[in-house]
């Protein structure tokens, strides 16, 4: 075991040697080395010198790797400042995971056709991707051309996040000219949902139109009469009752509560982005869940607070600020919450030990027990990040309940 420990702690030394800058100063200097173009140049210097001190195959050599350079080089520059590129998907709002159509409108304005372009930058979370969102083949000459391409974005946000460019390194691909697009239209891409079965197990004191427990009020099972209160509407007397008494006596009726709850998403970057989008995408399903059974809640996503609007914009709501949570997490953001001995509250967080953690706070017992009694306080659930999502969410009530019966 020591042994084994030593071979990693000199592996990871070695890595950090092989990916460290130790001359970040010299960085401007030998940049251009990462395109082709630049070691065409050297190559070129390199001819000439030949040519002036060894040997005349040297200029042969020169002049044909200038000729190289300058095609490579002047058909890029042409190509993308000739047309005009337009960018948009199909709809607004897609899910992770879940394909769409992307448009492109090109407008080629010289007479001949445009080979090689490229959209790169548009659904890419960072700066230094390269892979091109669309690759064009032709581009027929003055025209303008239409074209669908068929994309699955893996990873929430609102993009895109970075000025998308029209790229072109046709023919040789030896330099690669860019230019920002004309005109973009932007792509909500929301966590990915997945199906919970079962209703949330916890009560409280808000009516509701579904959920457990019992409340008087104006509405729902006829629970008993009592006497008349002034502000009781008249609607509400019951004349049988109030005959037999000689007084005013008012039906008390009970309907349906659920509890109000405060449902934190704890943003903090972890190591890895996968393991913030999981946490995110178990968050998301919930959230919609409980906002589909009607459940009144408080929700804070990081530092930021949701007040949320009833019916489809309510979910809207969710999944957008969901969405806009960054890839790598916010620094700053730790939730620190502490209970009010009033409202139960869903916590995601992470735990050192025990990796990704829900804590179902309940200070009223409002969670209940197999056995039909109340529970009450802290549980946690933890969704081990190497089991699949979809289906430990799927049973995210019913395991609760299971594993309170058991205990």
């Amino acid at each position: 075991m020591a042994n084994s420990h030593g071979v990693s702690k000199s592996a990871s030394r070695v890595s950090r040697v092989l990916t460290t800058d130790f001359c970040p100063w010299a960085n401007r200097f030998v940049y251009w080395l990462k395109e082709p173009i630049g070691w065409f140049v050297l190559a070129t210097l390199i001819s000439v010198m030949v040519g002036l001190y060894f040997s005349p195959v040297g200029w042969t050599l020169a002049a044909s790797l200038s000729a190289i350079m300058l095609v490579g080089m002047l058909w890029p520059f042409i190509a993308v400042r000739t047309a005009r590129c337009e960018l948009r998907p199909e709809v607004d709002c897609v899910h992770e995971g879940d394909a769409c159509r992307m448009l492109v409108s090109v407008r080629n304005r010289i007479p001949m056709p445009l080979w090689g372009l490229a959209v790169e930058g548009y659904l890419d979370c960072d700066r230094e991707a390269a892979s091109p969102t669309v690759g064009l083949a032709c581009v027929p000459p003055l025209c303008i051309s239409q074209f669908g391409l068929a994309v699955t974005p893996a990873m929430r946000g609102r993009y895109p996040i970075h000025t998308p460019t029209v790229a072109c390194s046709f023919p040789f691909g030896i330099w690669t000219a860019r230019r920002p697009l004309a005109e973009t239209k932007t792509l909500t891409v929301w966590p990915k949902i997945y199906r919970i079965e079962g209703t949330c197990p916890m009560m409280g004191r808000a009516l509701a139109e579904q959920g457990d427990g019992n409340r008087g009020g104006r509405s729902g099972d006829f629970v008993g009469v009592r006497g008349y209160r002034r502000g009781d509407s008249a609607k509400h007397i019951n004349w049988v009752a109030s005959a037999k008494v000689e007084s005013l006596m008012v039906t008390e009726r009970s309907g349906p509560q659920c509890v109000e709850l405060d449902v934190m998403v704890d943003t903090t970057a972890t190591q890895s982005r996968e393991q913030l989008a999981d946490r995110i995408r178990v968050a998301a399903s919930v959230l919609v869940h409980l906002h589909q059974l009607g459940l009144p809640m408080r929700i804070t996503i990081g530092n930021r607070p949701l007040r949320l609007i009833p019916g489809a914009t309510g979910r809207r709501q969710i999944l957008d600020a969901l969405a806009m949570v960054p890839t790598d997490g916010t620094p700053d953001a730790r939730l620190e919450y502490t209970p009010t001995g009033k409202n139960a509250a869903i916590v995601f967080t992470r735990d050192a030990q025990r990796g990704e953690v829900v804590r179902m706070i309940d200070p009223d017992g409002g969670m209940r027990r197999g056995d039909g009694r109340s529970g009450g306080g802290c549980r946690e659930r933890a969704l081990p990040m190497g089991e699949s999502i979809g289906e430990q969410v799927r049973d995210f009530w019913t395991e609760v309940h299971d594993v309170d019966f058991a205990a």
